[in-house]
């Protein structure tokens, strides 16, 4: 290098070096984008809209994962959801391509026939860690998935509330605490994965108490409170967030996570607002009246 003077020589040595460490962290970053609905209660009106606003993510990164937090498929409080719709919203989510759901109280109301009948049918798992199936029965749902995206190999555990829990409905189910089945899983699952997201339908104060004594946990996304989180709640190192309910909301969560430390490099959270689209229920008007008139029938024969 004839012609450089110390200073120059000096000068480029900084610029390569950090050239290269810019390239080091490039090269061990790796990107993953969230997508998470929560309390969607079989609200058909905004699932077009969250499968557009889904489709618009899909388009621009194959390192995604689609979640759900529980309580998608049924509504006791609207008399239409309690009795239809199961079905379609499942395979609503098969169609849009959700990776994991937790199971809500809500979705226990359909009663535990029902529930695997809905699960077996789900391209996806469902997911609830701490209710442990007893008396040698299979449970329609599993603690935990591996996804595997960008290189990084993503635990995803499910958990759930014990409030509204239909007891009466799972007398085969014992529940335990969210943090006792996280500190199970972690422990069995610690030397073949890189990130942890859990998926617990609770409310967000409850997963703050939850994260303090399960401090591993990376995502931490919610739902059950119908709590709006426009920026993550953080516990330690736990990011908390929950969006909303009835489909209102589709939350997007982009990441940059250190492929080495698993450590989460940067986090950027968008709450992205759904739109109304008319849709026909004639289908489920049909169902709701012959619940009625059935209903109807078996009190009259009763007073007879």
């Amino acid at each position: 290098m004839d012609g450089l003077s110390g200073r120059d020589l000096l000068k480029l040595s900084i610029s390569l070096v950090s050239l290269l460490v810019l390239l080091q962290v490039v090269t061990i970053a790796s990107s993953l984008t969230i997508l998470y609905t929560n309390d969607i209660h079989s609200r058909f009106d905004r699932l077009e809209g969250l499968a557009v606003l889904i489709a618009e993510e899909r388009s621009q990164t194959d390192d995604l994962l689609l979640f759900d937090v529980g309580d998608a498929w049924h509504d006791f409080r609207v008399p239409l959801c309690a009795v239809w719709g199961g079905d379609e919203v499942v395979e609503w989510m098969n169609r849009v391509g959700y990776d994991a759901m937790a199971v809500g109280n809500h979705d226990l109301y359909w009663g535990a026939e029902r529930l695997a009948e809905l699960s077996s049918v789900a391209d996806f798992p469902l997911l609830a860690a701490n209710l442990l199936p007893r008396y040698g029965m299979v449970a329609p749902f599993t603690p935990y998935t591996i996804r595997t995206v960008d290189g990084l190999q993503v635990l995803v555990i499910g958990v759930i509330t014990p409030e509204d829990f239909p007891y009466s409905d799972y007398p085969w189910v014992r529940y335990i605490e969210p943090a006792e089945a996280l500190h199970m899983i972690l422990e069995k699952t610690r030397a073949e994965i890189d990130f942890v997201v859990v998926l617990g339908h609770l409310s967000v104060a409850r997963a703050v108490h939850i994260a303090c004594v399960v401090p591993d946990i990376d995502v931490f996304l919610t739902g059950h409170s119908h709590e709006v989180t426009p920026e993550p709640v953080r516990e330690g190192k736990t990011l908390i967030l929950q969006a909303g309910a009835f489909g209102c909301y589709l939350g997007r969560l982009k990441l940059e996570i250190d492929s080495q430390s698993g450590e989460i490099v940067s986090a950027r959270n968008s709450l992205l607002e759904t739109k109304k689209t008319p849709v026909v229920l004639d289908r489920g008007r049909l169902k709701l009246f012959a619940v009625m008139v059935l209903i109807a029938t078996s009190l009259l024969l009763l007073t007879r």
